[in-house]
């Protein structure tokens, strides 16, 4: 009999501001396969945020002295990545914030069956309710992010770190990206047309949301 591995700790981040979130579609520019992602922003005094992170630092930091225990030949070479990294400013300059991006693929294969699974985030409001057709989610959003981990040993680079790997999203404070919903909102209401069906609501295929199992990416964890 098969032995699972232990499921991935959850973590949670501290509230954020997001920037250029793309949680309602896939992003296909650099990888055909899509990946949903929501990079945060946290100021640098944020007392959770640099908690979390001095955390995440000890996860990679013992995995990666694991991974060097296992693999003797790169001990000299390989390198520990950030998984965060300073925001900067149009100029260069550092703005005091730090960012960190959280990822998840839409389309993933499972290395021993090949069976393909197709994942997209779940988003959640500010009580905790899950949004069957969630708002276009916007940069200046306030979120938080629930997200695993996994080590990585980049053997081209010689680079180890962490992939943080998006699972939930709540929303604390939304600003909408386009859409109808913000259209809206530039104009006052008015005596006239009152016709039509009512607002264009798209839908998702809710089966996708839990076809996650225990499928890996077949590419990224050393």
């Amino acid at each position: 009999m098969t032995q699972k591995k232990p499921a991935r700790k959850r973590y949670v981040s501290p509230k954020g501001t997001a920037i250029w979130p793309r949680l309602n579609q896939a992003d296909t520019k650099f990888d055909a396969d899509g990946v949903y992602s929501a990079k945060l922003a946290f100021e640098g005094d944020d007392d959770a945020a640099n908690k979390l992170i001095a955390e995440l630092t000890a996860v990679r930091e013992a995995a990666f002295k694991q991974y060097i225990s296992e693999n003797p030949k790169f001990k000299k070479v390989a390198k520990q990545v950030d998984f965060f990294s300073a925001e900067l400013d149009d100029e260069g300059e550092e703005t005091g914030r730090t960012l960190m991006n959280f990822k998840m693929k839409a389309k993933i294969t499972a290395k021993k069956t090949q069976k393909v699974y197709f994942m997209k985030p779940v988003i959640l409001n500010a009580k905790k309710v899950v949004l069957k057709n969630p708002p276009n989610i916007g940069g200046g959003s306030q979120l938080k992010v629930s997200f695993e981990v996994a080590p990585y040993f980049n053997a081209k680079d010689k680079e180890f770190g962490l992939s943080l790997r998006l699972v939930a999203v709540q929303i604390i404070d939304l600003v909408e990206f386009g859409g109808g919903a913000a259209a809206a909102n530039d104009f006052d209401d008015e005596d006239g047309f009152d016709g039509g069906d009512g607002a264009d609501e798209s839908t998702e295929d809710a089966e996708d949301e839990e076809e996650s199992g225990d499928a890996e990416e077949s590419s990224g964890d050393y």
